[in-house]
């Protein structure tokens, strides 16, 4: 797959590009799609995912952003046939590499796995797995939103969590459904999860929920993240579960199983219930020290998004310690932000990235805040396109992937950032 160059400059100041990285600080692909997910290996090597039209590419890459030639770039679908978009790169401590999406085929949409070896060859023993879901399941108008996401746990089980949108009919009239799925390290459902089906369902208070953010802490327990409404509201609710390793609900974490992220005077986001979007709460993460952050968006009352950030304490008490117990909303002016994904420096810092829409046109967002919640100067909007997802390498340098362009002209890219303080 062809990479394009970008400028030259010799620059090394911190939060800006990295030009000893790929050329020039970046790679570029030539085909038109985002790089969505991306990890490194215990080696620095970057594991990252291509969506290409309706195919995802798996490729990886050396430290320094060039290619690894002995890898075997990748060119796969979840099943034949369908629409497939990579949503989380995972590495297994054996160096296999698993990859998590959704698959669109039929008017039929399912969350999907599909692991490869080392080398990229395909793993046949676990194959490709396309998961179980309602019958009136679909991907809804809103396709390129993250609605899977997935981690390991330290026995090398899968969890998979997802939202559907469902086909509303008298009988069912809630117009979604979320599920958290644990899969063997073979890729078989674990019937030792959820009863014996290997999955459970979803329900922030036993309401209607867009969940499909998932991490584990220390000792195993489930943490999943999303969003609620009752049914004829138009505003919605942040919240943060945790289940038993077995998939009970664990009613000592928060208020009975559920902490809820309020944000004080946000505006409703008026949408009919078929068009509400997931997004509200895009990613979680489980610190070392078991805090959990939250990244996503709050509507203003202005009707402009900012970006979101909270942490809670690992019981799921909201974290006094980080910007004094309140959301920390990142807001621009004439722009609309969203937090897409976030990752830890080695000094704690917290990296978040993003997009930030100014005038229709998507630019990128970078930023980065202290444990204590303090927004730092790394504020980067000037380019057109999508910061998808972050890592940072073992010296500390941060890499996004994402896309630039507009419109037609969206091509994947990997930036490589310095991220020394």
């Amino acid at each position: 797959m062809a990479t394009q160059s970008a400028g030259d400059s010799s620059n090394r100041i911190p939060g800006e590009l990295d030009r000893k990285f790929g050329t020039d600080g970046y790679i570029q692909f030539n085909e038109r799609g985002s790089a969505t997910t991306i990890a490194h290996d215990r080696e620095a090597k970057l594991v990252f995912a291509l969506q290409l039209q309706d195919h995802f590419a798996l490729t990886r890459y050396l430290p320094n952003g060039t290619r690894d030639e002995a890898f075997q770039e990748i060119g796969w679908n979840f099943r034949d046939g369908d629409k497939s978009w990579p949503t989380r790169v995972l590495l297994q401590e054996d160096e296999k590499i698993l990859l998590i999406g959704a698959s669109s085929k039929n008017s039929e949409w399912n969350p999907a796995a599909v692991r490869f070896l080392a080398n990229g060859g395909h793993d046949i023993v676990f194959g490709r797995r396309s998961l179980p879901g309602p019958v009136n399941a679909n991907h809804g108008s809103i396709w390129n939103d993250k609605l899977v996401d997935g981690c390991l746990q330290k026995n090398q089980k899968i969890l998979i969590c997802a939202t559907y949108f469902l086909f509303p009919d008298e009988e069912k009239p809630e117009a979604s459904l979320s599920r958290l799925f644990c899969l063997q390290p073979n890729g078989e459902l674990d019937t030792g999860f959820g009863a014996g089906r290997g999955f459970i369902d979803i329900r922030f208070h036993d309401h209607a929920s867009f969940a499909c953010n998932v991490q584990v802490q220390r000792d195993s327990k489930i943490i999943v993240a999303g969003s609620w409404r009752r049914l004829d509201e138009t505003l919605r609710t942040r919240t943060v579960a945790r289940y038993m390793p077995t998939g009970e609900l664990d009613l000592s974490f928060g208020n009975n199983g559920f902490a809820d992220i309020v944000v004080e005077g946000e505006a409703a986001q008026l949408l009919p219930a078929e068009r509400f979007k997931p997004e509200i709460v895009t990613r979680v993460l489980v610190q070392n020290d078991d805090k959990i952050l939250v990244a996503g968006y709050a509507n203003a009352p202005d009707d402009l998004q900012s970006g979101l950030l909270v942490r809670l304490e690992a019981n799921g008490e909201m974290d006094g310690s980080f910007n004094n117990g309140d959301p920390l909303l990142i807001s621009r002016t004439l722009n609309k932000l969203s937090h897409n994904s976030m990752t830890l420096q080695l000094d704690g810092r917290i990296v978040v990235v993003g997009t930030a829409v100014s005038a229709g046109v998507n630019l990128r967002q970078y930023e980065r805040v202290t444990q204590s919640g303090q927004l730092e100067g790394f504020f980067l909007a000037q380019s057109p396109g999508d910061c998808a997802d972050v890592t940072v390498q073992p010296l500390g340098r941060v890499v996004i992937a994402g896309s630039s362009g507009v419109g037609s002209a969206i091509t994947p890219t990997i930036w490589g950032y310095i991220g020394s303080s």
